[in-house]
């Protein structure tokens, strides 16, 4: 008897098992945010300002310019990677941004005079809300360091973004 109970509880569970839904397996895109941001300041070009989760970029009047340099690392992935820009925590004047791609990442003690040079221009972002061109390329097959620079647009302008829950992701997949 007890065989019959326990052959017929595992039947059951084995019924009620089969019913459930399988966990979805497809890989997600992974969003990708940076590992460094520099804020560069046209006022003060050899000044080196410390890492920051709170960059922003700005022009006044045609001057004062600030600009953010990011660096992302990149783990191998397969597919499109696009880059897109999210939650500003204030925009005013043109909210216009261009990115950039730059020939090296930044690094800690990078200035407007030492900032790395800029490679392509790979878009323009308007906010709020996002309206860009979404910028798309290959994936890398080992992990690889991405460097890009971010700048205002038109003669007033100011763009702020913490990295830790918005601006600029890369999404792989």
């Amino acid at each position: 008897m007890m065989k019959f109970i326990l052959l017929a509880a595992v039947s059951i569970l084995s019924t009620l098992a089969s019913g459930l839904a399988l966990p979805d397996l497809t890989p997600r895109a992974t969003a990708i945010r940076p590992e460094l941001a520099i804020v560069v300041k046209e006022d003060s070009p050899d000044t080196a300002f410390p890492p920051t989760n709170i960059v922003e970029v700005s022009r006044r009047g045609g001057a004062h310019t600030v600009e953010t340099f990011l660096c992302f690392v990149l783990s191998a992935c397969t597919g499109v990677c696009t880059i897109s820009f999210s939650n500003a925590i204030s925009a005013s004047g043109s909210r216009t941004m261009q990115l950039f791609s730059t020939f090296r990442c930044p690094v800690v003690g990078d200035s407007m005079s030492t900032s790395p040079p800029l490679n392509a221009y790979l878009g323009t972002f308007l906010v709020p809300p996002s309206v860009g061109l979404d910028p798309k390329f290959p994936c890398p097959a080992t992990t690889t360091n991405y460097g890009f620079a971010v700048v205002p647009v038109g003669d007033y302008d100011s763009v702020t973004w913490d990295i830790t829950n918005g601006g600029f992701i890369i999404t792989c997949g």
